[in-house]
């Protein structure tokens, strides 16, 4: 069956990056959107941009799909807006996953989702609105929420389940049945081994900078 034709929500370094790897996928870009206050260039990645209100002036719900590329500021909140008007003006959010394989794996996904070459295992739920990034291992009957951010190098353990408007920073490891309420922020390299309670900031702290030198520091420890 032929593909609709899509147009890609947002201009920014997330819709240059869907685009390439859409390229790669064979998926077409018909055309890019944006609101009208962002409408100053009228071609990216030599494909025209269309006004919001173009898009429900010309193209009807039946004959395009649609996909929201941006990111997760405001904690997600402008990328849950976008889902929301979109869905309630019935149109369709098309979702992609870079690695054809995981077609084969038995897990259920939402509209509007990105997958980056990441190992999604069995039984697992994404619902809608769900980015994550390239490295992530999503363990077997997880669950994640709508309007959710999953950095690169993530990884949930088996019945976990991540509830909506959450961020998920690099390396953030998530252990086994661990639920991370709504609205919370996980900070990069942090190691989450109990329940999160909603509006939570875990912040993992930076590594500490010895004061040596590199070279005199790898004499000091003698590593062969």
């Amino acid at each position: 069956m032929k593909c609709k034709p899509l147009i890609i929500f947002g201009t920014g370094q997330v819709s240059e990056i869907l685009s390439f790897y859409l390229k790669k996928l064979g998926r077409e870009i018909f055309a890019y959107c944006v609101d009208e206050k962002y409408y100053k260039e009228t071609s990216f990645k030599n494909k025209k941009i269309i006004t919001t209100k173009e898009l429900y002036k010309r193209f009807k719900p039946k004959d395009v799909n649609l996909h929201i590329a941006i990111s997760y500021k405001k904690l997600n909140l402008l990328r849950e807006k976008k889902f929301l008007e979109f869905k309630k003006k019935g149109y369709f959010l098309e979702s992609f996953i870079s690695n054809k394989n995981l077609y084969n794996s038995n897990f259920k996904i939402g509209e509007n989702c990105l997958i980056l070459d990441s190992h999604i295992q069995p039984y697992s739920k994404i619902l809608n609105n769900v980015y994550i990034w390239s490295g992530s291992i999503i363990g077997h009957h997880s669950i994640i929420k709508d309007h959710v951010w999953i950095s690169s190098g993530t990884a949930l353990g088996g019945n976990s389940k991540i509830y909506d408007k959450c961020f998920l920073g690099m390396n953030t490891t998530v252990g086994h049945f661990v639920k991370i309420q709504k609205n919370c922020f996980i900070s990069a390299g942090s190691t989450v081994t109990k329940n999160v309670q909603k509006n939570s900031v875990v912040f993992q702290a930076e590594s500490k900078k010895l004061d040596y030198s590199a070279r005199n520091f790898m004499e000091i420890i003698d590593i062969k």
